[in-house]
């Protein structure tokens, strides 16, 4: 599904690089999402091209994505994760949204993990 997200567009996850525009607003807005996200409710979702994007499957998206996060926005995800999932010393370690996007997926993983169990 997620993939359909992308028809018209060059930009292939698989591939990476420069990820298009709306696709890392959209991660800016899975951010605060997810920070509003509360414990034993479904995993949100952000609009992508109009239509509902789990923040996991978008974090899947950007995978592979080289550009540079907004300095901001990154110290505010940093903030919201536990420092497993983006190193101990919390300095700059979610500096392009592929690494943002990896850290994110993986403690959403871990918390519908526990909502299943």
């Amino acid at each position: 599904m997620s993939q359909a997200v992308l028809i018209h567009s060059r930009y292939t996850p698989a591939r990476g690089g420069h990820a298009p525009g709306d696709l890392r607003n959209a991660f800016l807005e899975a951010i605060e999402a997810y920070e509003a996200w509360e414990e034993g409710t479904d995993e949100p979702t952000v609009d992508v091209r109009d239509r509902p994007v789990t923040l996991s499957r978008l974090c899947g998206l950007l995978w592979n994505c080289s550009d540079t996060m907004p300095g901001i926005e990154q110290r505010h995800l940093e903030s919201l994760l536990p420092a497993r999932w983006i190193g101990e010393d919390r300095s700059g370690t979610l500096n392009t949204y592929a690494m943002a996007a990896r850290a994110l997926r993986g403690h959403i993983t871990q918390q519908c993990s526990r909502l299943i169990a």
